[in-house]
């Protein structure tokens, strides 16, 4: 009778702990039970589902770099906070770093929080200094807005032109401000890819090459890229156009 009522308060105990906290008693209890063929199957089985998440996650990233959809591999639009897919409709839009968000409720209340995630139910969790303080299903919510801090949208617009012009990689301005004839570029490889680095001036690309003198072998600035084959290139270095990986 004793066993049942401390079994009984056991998983009472449970049932009130974290879910983190719970796992992690369920492994131990696997693992004091000298059933280690399950943990390490088991063990086997959550790698090979991160691994193939990492690679789906690298896909998706490189599609997107690329100008393209990571759903149906179309030409995307770039705005300057959103990306859009005018084929399928898939779109990946940033909210505000120091702004807000207001949630307009049909019953005409609202819910001001930092940041609102949209849920695979069509669910909606309002999120206050890092605590889920509502949640709301779609057919409560009538409008969100996203509060911008001020001076935040003409920083980005500032961010966005930078990068369409180029900026120098050592010193980070704005190329369109140096002349076209002072830039110059290196391909290097640092690791397995070669990257491409533009500079607003020699003086730039020098102290980039002191200051990078790890490469994938010792001369990696000066030899011909179409020459080599220690790395896998990313770029054609005669016309200068993105390739695509696959």
């Amino acid at each position: 009778m004793l066993g049942k009522k401390q079994s009984r308060d056991t998983r009472s105990r449970q049932s009130q702990l974290p879910k983190d906290q719970k796992l992690a008693e369920e492994i131990d209890e696997l693992t004091s039970s000298s059933d280690r063929r399950e943990l390490m199957r088991a063990d086997t089985e959550v790698k090979e589902v991160v691994s193939k998440a990492t690679k789906t996650d690298i896909r998706n990233i490189m599609l997107i770099d690329q100008g393209r959809c990571p759903v149906c591999a179309a030409r995307t639009e770039n705005f300057l906070f959103t990306v859009v897919c005018p084929s399928c409709g898939w779109f990946r839009r940033d909210v505000p770093n120091r702004g807000s968000a207001v949630v307009h409720l049909d019953n005409e209340g609202s819910i001001e929080c930092d940041y609102v995630h949209h849920g695979s139910r069509d669910e909606f969790l309002c999120i206050r200094d890092g605590v889920v303080i509502s949640e709301l299903m779609r057919s409560e919510v009538n409008r969100i807005d996203y509060v911008w801090a001020e001076g935040e949208l003409d920083e980005a617009r500032t961010l966005s032109r930078r990068m369409k012009n180029g900026i120098c990689s050592w010193c980070e301005s704005d190329l369109s401000e140096s002349p076209t004839e002072d830039h110059s570029e290196d391909f290097v490889a640092f690791g397995a890819y070669q990257e491409r680095y533009v500079f607003c001036c020699e003086k730039c690309q020098r102290s980039f090459r002191r200051h990078f003198p790890a490469r994938v072998h010792r001369n990696c600035y000066e030899v011909d890229c179409n020459q080599c084959n220690l790395c896998i290139k990313r770029y054609d270095t005669h016309g200068f156009r993105r390739n695509i990986l696959t």
